[in-house]
């Protein structure tokens, strides 16, 4: 039997947490799976799309304290504003960034493609240039609707969370 109460080793709410992430995450691979009809240990690990995986373990967190504390509990405030504060991260920030790196990325990649034309006109070879920009690694933020769907998933965990947790 698991012992749900403070003083035992497994925290409700580091389980809904966690959980929330797990699904989230197992969901984007899923949908990666079913786009692309192959499966990516990338799609795992990835931040960014369907669904939003920091939305869902924060609001699975939030849900959990406000349903087994209350919620008007500093706890409950705390956690609300964390989630809040990492969807908006999420959607407008990581977002905004994401959107900057892809259009960096295509200035790299367009810029490489211009000096092999130029390095085939050049007869001297010193004269090549040969400078390689690594291209960079960006995270895609979210858009509305994936965070919403994150939320979600952390509301239903969150509550179920707290169901087990009470009914224990």
């Amino acid at each position: 039997m698991v012992d749900w109460n403070m003083s035992g080793a497994i925290s409700p709410y580091i389980i809904a947490a966690a959980s929330g992430y797990v699904v989230a995450q197992v969901g984007k691979s899923l949908i990666y799976f079913s786009k692309r009809r192959k499966f990516s240990w990338r799609s795992v690990f990835q931040s960014g799309n369907m669904p939003s995986s920091h939305t869902a373990s924060t609001v699975a967190l939030a849900t959990t304290i406000g349903l087994l504390d209350g919620l008007n509990t500093a706890q409950f405030a705390m956690a609300a504003l964390f989630s809040a504060v990492v969807i908006y991260d999420a959607t407008h920030v990581r977002r905004a960034v994401g959107e900057q790196g892809e259009v960096l990325r295509g200035i790299i990649e367009r810029d490489a493609k211009q000096e092999l034309e130029i390095a085939k006109l050049t007869p001297d070879p010193k004269d090549r240039g040969g400078r390689k920009f690594p291209k960079p690694y960006f995270a895609r933020g979210h858009k509305p609707t994936e965070v919403f769907v994150g939320g979600v998933i952390g509301i239903i965990i969150g509550t179920t969370i707290s169901l087990i947790a009470t009914s224990i």
